[in-house]
């Protein structure tokens, strides 16, 4: 069988019985090893080398020969270096390389150093026992980090490791997926599954427990998603994934804990929409931070409802008096003003505590019905008038008799009747 498959720089043959790579001889290849490459500054620079492990002052000679052309020689065997699979050459080349720079009295070695690390890593991917015989060109297509994805989807944590930690890369990601992948396919029981994560991973930064968390969920292992979640510092992380496995409490608490008051008023809200209103009140009457948050945001967002059947839920009658006396202070008419503060005194009334509020929000309660009543019969407008003001504009327009009565109904001293008069 014979494949020929199509790549980036090249082909690739691939029998039962070998890979072979076919490109293009790249043009540094052919500077170092062409037909043409008598007469090459990077030619006579490896032949240097060969001068020189034999001790022979030709060394010095060659270098001589091409001194005005050596950084230009060094870059050569550079690139060739890059461009060989095998290693013996890669050895030879880079070591010319090195001779020459060693020459020179400035030269930017960065490119040599990247050079060299990049080999490194080719070297490693390619041995036989991983199989990615990539060449210099489509591994700087494929970028290292998507490098590393490719060994992470074949298992080969060890050498993503290795690979990240020389080129100085994340290794975060490294560690997760390992983790995601032994909740999946562990044959262990859940505790020395999170025992096992919990210990290699202790310690090192940047771990998002919620992900190998949300990974032991999806394969219905419940209990070790919770238990992994316990270990994810950030609460943020921790909450979605516990209120898509239906733990709304642990939420809940996890939010508190966290201290962010925009996290617990989210989590608040989903649960409002999802649970019965008696079943969201009991989970957050336990909970004193989750209560005031709530109720906080009812008072900003004007949501009423919602403030009466907390106060009723928490037994707070004053405070769901002052509900019912806001509502009224934002009634059209004297006769639902009327029956707001009639709902606040209901509230009131089989409260000790609360007398002097009580006869107060009676005595209004009284004094905008009889003004409802005079706003209907007479001619002018009584809403929104003191009692006494009320009492003097019934004498200035003639009716004393109703005066009269309002001041008997309010029991209105005779002194300040006459003053008023």
């Amino acid at each position: 069988m014979l494949l020929l498959l199509k790549e980036y720089d090249g082909a690739r043959l691939i029998t039962n019985d070998f890979c072979e790579f076919l490109e293009r001889v790249p043009t540094d290849t052919l500077d170092v090893f062409g037909h043409a490459s008598q007469s090459s500054p990077a030619s006579i620079l490896l032949d240097a080398i060969g001068q020189l492990e034999l001790e022979s002052p030709k060394a010095d000679d060659y270098i001589q020969l091409i001194r005005a052309n050596l950084t230009e020689a060094v870059d050569t065997c550079v690139n060739a270096a890059g461009r060989e699979f095998e290693t013996k050459w890669q050895k030879r080349l880079l070591k010319a390389a090195s001779l020459g720079k060693s020459v020179l009295d400035i030269y930017n070695s960065d490119d040599f150093v990247d050079m060299c690390d990049t080999l490194r890593v080719l070297n490693a991917v390619r041995d036989f026992k991983i199989g990615m015989p990539l060449s210099f060109e489509q591994y700087h297509r494929l970028t290292p980090e998507r490098l590393i994805q490719r060994l992470l989807q074949r298992h080969e944590y060890l050498l993503a490791l290795k690979i990240a930690r020389y080129l100085k890369l994340p290794s975060d990601g490294i560690y997760v997926h390992w983790a995601c992948a032994k909740v999946r396919i562990g044959a262990d029981d859940d505790d020395t599954i999170c025992r096992l994560v919990v210990e290699r991973l202790s310690g090192k930064p940047g771990i998002s427990f919620e992900e190998i968390a949300r990974a032991a969920y999806h394969e219905g292992r419940s209990r070790l998603a919770t238990e992994l979640l316990n270990h994810e510092p950030r609460g943020g992380r921790q909450v979605p994934l516990l209120l898509d496995m239906e733990e709304d409490e642990l939420a809940l608490d996890k939010a508190i804990e966290s201290g962010d008051s925009d996290l617990i008023l989210s989590v608040l809200l989903k649960l409002k929409k999802k649970l019965p209103l008696a079943s969201f009140f009991r989970v957050i009457n336990s909970r004193p931070t989750a209560t005031a948050i709530i109720e906080s945001a009812a008072i900003a967002e004007g949501d009423n409802a919602l403030l009466k059947d907390l106060y009723y839920q928490d037994d707070r009658r004053v405070d769901g008096a002052n509900v019912f006396i806001r509502e009224s202070l934002q009634q059209p008419n004297a006769r639902t003003s009327a029956d707001k503060l009639a709902l606040a005194a209901k509230l009131l009334s089989d409260s000790k505590e609360n007398i002097t509020e009580l006869y107060a929000l009676k005595e209004t309660t009284t004094l905008l019905r009889i003004q409802e009543s005079l706003d209907r019969d007479l001619t002018d407008s009584f809403t929104g008038l003191s009692v006494h003001e009320t009492m003097f504009k019934l004498i200035r327009l003639g009716y004393h008799g109703r005066a009269k009565k309002i001041q008997g109904e309010f029991k209105v001293p005779e002194k300040v009747a006459w003053w008023i008069r």
